[in-house]
């Protein structure tokens, strides 16, 4: 596969997800932003209380919390009329692909992340291509806090699940103008120590090339965390990647 072959892929499937993270293909995720020096206590919430966007911004993940990631403010948003499913059924699953939110918080945060190449090893070995797909090994994350209150919260959790598994042979999806077809979507192992999750992971196709996605949502409390993230080496290639479980770890600590 050629150079630009990949690049074409890589656009393709960064496309797919949201014009949110179209700068990162060429971005390896480790430019210099604010360090974020100094952790925020997480804010505290019982099952029934609703936190207030104060307190969420408190408790998201910022830069320095998980090590071989960079957190950042967003380049730009994806909200749900950005997204159009076929099918008011999937609907639910198509907002958690496209990085937005089911129903309708009360208060939402964003942030994006990005995990970290280190460029001798991306060059050492393989011939040229296999240096470039290396180099485009980052995965870019999608995260959202959004608070609801506690009857909201557990109705979006099980309209996500159910969304899910009415559409798992697949759906059409526009995010922001951009159509693709989802051909598969399938059930993974949910991360633990939240009140409830979802793992769910999405195979796309968008201007002929195959896109690995996968999207985690958790409920602690009634605080919804939406992760949706794609790797762009996968995007080039097809092949599958691994979710950074660490994030969710590190996020469902801080609401703890």
């Amino acid at each position: 596969m050629r150079r630009a072959v990949i690049r074409r892929s890589c656009l393709a499937g960064v496309a797919a997800l949201s014009l949110t993270l179209l700068t990162a293909c060429s971005d390896s995720g480790s430019g210099d932003t604010d360090s974020g020096k100094g952790k925020s206590d997480a804010a505290a919430g019982s099952e029934t209380s609703t936190l207030s966007a104060a307190d969420l911004e408190k408790a998201v993940l910022k830069d320095g919390d998980v090590k071989g990631h960079k957190v950042t403010e967003p380049t730009a948003t994806i909200e749900q009329k950005d997204v159009e499913a076929d099918n008011d059924e999937c609907a639910p699953v198509a907002y958690a692909m496209g990085g937005t939110v089911v129903d309708k918080p009360s208060a939402t945060v964003q942030r994006e992340t990005a995990s970290k190449v280190d460029p001798a090893e991306a060059a050492k070995g393989g011939d040229a291509e296999e240096a470039l797909t290396s180099g485009l090994d980052v995965t870019k994350v999608l995260l959202r806090l959004s608070a609801y209150d506690s009857a909201a919260a557990q109705s979006a959790m099980k309209a996500i699940g159910a969304s899910a598994k009415a559409c798992a042979d697949g759906f059409k999806v526009t995010m922001q103008g951009t159509a693709q077809e989802v051909t598969k979507v399938s059930t993974a192992t949910a991360p633990k120590g939240a009140d409830e999750a979802l793992a769910i992971d999405f195979l796309s196709e968008a201007e002929g090339a195959k896109i690995p996605m996968k999207v985690v949502v958790f409920r602690k409390g009634s605080t919804l965390g939406y992760f949706t993230a794609v790797n762009f080496a996968s995007a080039a290639t097809g092949k599958d990647f691994d979710f950074p479980t660490e994030l969710v770890d590190a996020q469902i600590n801080k609401l703890a």
